[in-house]
C-alpha cells in the first residue's frame, strides 16, 4: 500500500530528496497524476489541503496532509522498516536533524537566492550576490572538514542527513559551485557521488549537470534604436522568443517584472546638506578639533531633512571574538547597499572576546530610520534610538562613535566600520 501521494515536478531537488528517502527506506509513494504546476497548486482544492500552495506536498491515504520538504522527508523516513535513516540512538537522531537543518539553511537557501539573482528573478545586487556565495562556500567547508575523517555525516550508514545534503549539493553543483570550487572540496564531492550513485538512489537524483563555470548575472542588452527607413518597408516577422528554461525552484513564484519604483525618500523636500560631501569630509579630515569633520558637520547639518540614530545590536550575548563581530557589521553594511545614497554609518565592536557589544550611529535621509534601513533582511536585529544633538549625552555619544573612541558600560572601542 502506498504511503501517500507526492506532489512535485521532475526538476525539483526538494522532491528528489523525498523520493530518494522513500526509495532507500523501501517506502512506496506515488506521484500525483495530472499535476500541473502553476495551475493545480493555485486551486482552492489544493490550498484546502496545503495552505501554502507550494510543492513538494504529501497526502496520505488517511487524508493526512503535509508540506515542507524536511517535514515530509522525515515522515517518510520514520515509516521505513528496519531503517536507520533517522539514526539508531537519541544522539544520532539529533545529529541527523542538525545536519538537515544546517544544509537547508546555510547552503540551499542562500544558493537558491544567488541563483534567482543571476536569473533576474529578483533585482540583482552585486554585494548581496557575493555575500550569498560566500555564505554557501563557508557552509560547504564545514561539511568538508567534518567529512575528512568520516564516510557519512552521522554514522557509518546512510541517513536522512546524507540524502538531504546530496539534494542540496545537487542544486549548488549545477549552478554556483563550479569545477574550480569542487576541486577544493573532495570530501564533499565524494559524499555527493556516493549518495547520488547508490543503486537505490540513482533514479531519484537523476543525472547531475555539473557547472563548469559558476552561474553569473549578465546585464540584459539594451535594444539599439533603428533609424527610420526612408521608405516604408514591409513589416518583418519577429522571431519567436525561446521558451524560458525551466527552473528547479518553481515552488516559489517568480517576481514579476515591474518598472523601477521611485524611492519615496527621493520625494522629500530638497536639503542643503549634501550627504556625499559629508562622506568625503569625514574621510579626508580629522574627526575632532578645529577644521575637523565634526565642525564641518555642525555647520551644515539639516535636522529637518536628515536624522541621526544610535544603533545597538540586540543579541550581544551571542558575540564571540572581535574579528567575527566586526565581520558581522560588514555583512550588515553589505545588505544596506541599496540605501547607500541615503545613509552614512559608523559602527564598532566595543569590548573584548566573549564580552563585547556592537554599537554606533547612522546619519540618514528623512526623520524615520525604517525606510532607509529595512532594505537589510537583518535590520530588526538592532535597536534604534533617535539622537538629539541638543542633549549633551547624545552629542557626546555621536562624536565618540564618529571618532572611534566610544566607550559603553566600560567597554572600549576595539574595531569599527564605516558605511560611506
Amino acid at each position: 500500500m502506498s504511503a501517500g501521494t507526492l506532489y512535485t515536478i521532475p526538476i525539483q531537488v526538494q522532491g528528489a530528496r523525498i523520493k530518494a528517502v522513500a526509495a532507500y527506506g523501501g517506502v512506496d509513494i506515488k506521484l500525483a497524476e495530472g499535476y500541473e504546476h502553476g495551475t493545480t497548486n493555485k486551486s482552492a482544492e489544493y490550498k484546502a489541503k496545503f495552505p501554502s500552495g507550494k510543492i513538494p506536498a504529501l497526502e496520505t491515504p488517511s487524508g493526512f496532509s503535509l508540506f515542507e520538504t524536511s517535514a515530509i522527508a522525515r515522515y517518510i523516513a520514520s515509516l521505513a522498516p528496519n531503517s536507520t535513516l533517522l539514526g539508531s540512538s537519541p544522539e544520532e537522531a539529533a545529529s541527523v536533524d542538525q545536519w538537515v537543518s544546517f544544509v537547508d539553511s546555510e547552503i540551499f537557501i542562500p544558493a537558491r537566492f544567488a541563483k534567482w539573482l543571476c536569473l533576474g528573478q529578483i533585482p540583482y545586487n552585486k554585494a548581496v550576490d557575493t555575500n550569498l556565495r560566500d555564505r554557501v562556500i563557508t557552509a560547504i567547508n564545514v561539511l568538508e572538514s567534518h567529512l575528512a575523517t568520516r564516510t557519512y555525516l552521522v554514522n557509518e550508514r546512510i541517513t536522512l542527513a546524507d540524502i538531504s545534503a546530496a539534494s542540496v549539493l545537487k542544486h549548488s553543483f549545477e549552478s554556483i559551485i563550479d569545477a574550480s570550487l569542487r576541486q577544493k572540496i573532495p570530501n564533499t564531492v565524494r559524499l555527493y557521488n556516493t549518495i547520488t550513485n547508490h543503486p537505490k538512489l540513482v533514479s531519484s537524483f537523476g543525472e547531475t549537470n555539473f557547472a563548469e563555470k559558476a552561474l553569473q548575472f549578465t546585464t540584459p542588452a539594451k535594444d539599439k534604436k533603428e533609424k527610420a527607413p526612408k521608405e516604408a518597408a514591409a513589416p518583418k516577422e519577429k522571431p519567436a522568443k525561446p521558451a524560458k528554461e525551466a527552473d528547479d525552484d518553481e515552488d516559489e513564484p517568480l517576481v514579476p517584472e515591474e518598472p523601477k519604483a521611485k524611492n519615496p525618500l527621493d520625494s522629500l523636500p530638497k536639503s542643503n546638506f549634501n550627504l556625499e560631501e559629508w562622506k568625503r569630509a569625514y574621510s579626508n579630515l580629522d574627526t575632532r578639533g578645529a577644521g575637523g569633520s565634526l565642525e564641518w558637520f555642525y555647520e551644515r547639518f539639516d535636522k529637518e531633512g536628515f536624522s541621526i540614530w544610535r544603533v545597538d545590536f540586540k543579541y550581544n550575548e551571542e558575540l564571540t571574538v572581535v574579528f567575527k563581530s566586526s565581520n558581522q557589521i560588514t555583512g550588515f553594511f553589505n545588505r544596506l547597499e541599496a540605501s547607500r545614497k541615503y545613509l552614512f554609518g559608523s559602527v564598532g565592536v566595543l569590548g573584548e572576546a566573549n564580552n563585547s557589544v556592537i554599537s554606533g550611529v547612522f546619519i540618514l535621509r528623512g526623520l524615520d530610520f525604517k525606510p532607509v534601513l529595512d532594505v537589510a533582511p537583518d535590520w530588526e536585529s538592532y535597536d534604534y534610538k533617535a539622537i538629539d544633538l541638543s542633549n549633551p549625552e547624545d552629542k557626546a555619544f555621536f562624536e565618540a562613535a564618529l571618532a572611534w573612541d566610544l566607550e559603553v558600560d566600560g567597554k572600549k572601542w576595539a574595531d569599527g566600520k564605516n558605511f560611506k
